[in-house]
């Protein structure tokens, strides 16, 4: 495994012509599952369009001229908070710590804000991958979803 503070990566904005490529590293009915609670696999050709919103601002980890992960920020104004989203690790760069590096470059550009407190993580219970890349990323738990089962995790900006 890669130690995650060695990986050279960074984050760029994400485009629409990386859409379909994204799409592809949701290759399994749990990976669907895990990531957009989809029951219903294989997922739509425009699933990755249909995240892209004005609130929301997406990112590719980009590690040697690749994209290795996708992930998002969505504001939450009225917690003063960014909720991280959509992590997705291209399938031959999982468990080589692309997922905690993404989570931490995210927590770092939105921890640049001047009216966002903390950072917000929700995930299923059943995916102890995630919790446990979340953690590395320096999250913590503090309980359970409002609105559907899972595991909420929130990292304070200081």
């Amino acid at each position: 495994m890669t130690n995650r503070a060695e990986i050279k990566a960074d984050i760029i904005p994400y485009t629409d012509e990386y859409g379909e490529y994204i799409r592809k590293w949701i290759d399994s009915e749990e990976t669907y599952r895990f990531v957009c609670r989809g029951s219903d696999f294989p997922p739509p050709e425009n699933i990755v369009k249909t995240w892209q919103r004005d609130s929301v601002k997406s990112y590719l980890l980009i590690d040697h001229g690749k994209p290795v992960a996708y992930g998002e920020l969505w504001l939450r104004k009225d917690e003063l908070a960014y909720e991280i989203g959509h992590i997705l690790v291209e399938p031959y760069s999982r468990s080589k710590g692309y997922g905690t590096k993404l989570i931490m470059l995210l927590f770092e550009r939105a921890s640049t804000r001047a009216d966002i407190a903390k950072v917000v993580i929700k995930l299923f219970q059943e995916n102890p991958i995630a919790l446990g890349c979340c953690m590395k990323a320096g999250f913590e738990l503090t309980g359970t979803t409002n609105y559907t089962t899972g595991l909420r995790m929130v990292k304070f900006v200081t």
